[in-house]
């Protein structure tokens, strides 16, 4: 009987000193903050593949359309172009497309170069100005992706306005362009 006694005694003051401490560790305990997610239609970036960054647009359904883009620097570290480049549907020869944007004061008569591997050079004429820079919107065969692929580098050759005979010309890491083309969405399908 005093057993009995004894056994509720300390199985009533367990549930009072358990109920206790499971209160004052309710209050310790960290419920999380929210992250500061960008808002619906914001751009951020997703991933990084070597040279290349993935920026999405944040969607309602989480299912964000992303490109792929890549700043430029010249030997002195400055921005020389931001090039992006993104997926559509193969239905006109081009199976991406790629919006490459150099400094305003680009002399706009000769037309950018773009060497996707030796040997392989293709000229684009510029789409339009802003005040970021000047555009050249361009079309990429699956054969110019493939290269892309395969190579270290492409280059990008362009004219400065005070320069018109000297052209300039930079490099644009293909390190991690097959990764992140493939993560990349097909816009306009």
């Amino acid at each position: 009987m005093i057993f009995n006694t004894l056994l509720k005694a300390t199985c009533a003051m367990f549930l009072v000193s358990a109920t206790a401490f499971a209160q004052s560790e309710s209050d310790s305990l960290s419920l999380g903050a929210p992250l500061n997610l960008p808002k619906i239609g914001e751009a951020y970036l997703s991933e990084k593949f070597g040279d290349w960054s993935l920026q999405c647009i944040r969607t309602e359904g989480g299912n964000d359309p992303c490109k792929m883009i890549q700043l430029l620097l010249n030997d002195q570290g400055q921005p020389m172009s931001e090039v992006s480049f993104f997926r559509i549907p193969a239905d006109k020869g081009a199976v991406a497309g790629a919006n490459i944007i150099v400094p305003l004061e680009t002399l706009l008569t000769t037309p950018m170069v773009v060497a996707f591997a030796e040997g392989t050079r293709k000229q684009y004429p510029y789409t339009f100005c802003n005040e970021v820079g000047c555009v050249a919107r361009i079309g990429l065969t699956e054969s110019e992706i493939d290269l892309m692929k395969k190579g270290a580098v492409a280059q990008i050759t362009v004219v400065h306005i005070s320069r018109p005979n000297q052209p300039i010309t930079f490099d644009m890491s293909l390190k991690g362009f097959t990764k992140a083309y493939g993560r990349t969405s097909v816009f306009g399908g």
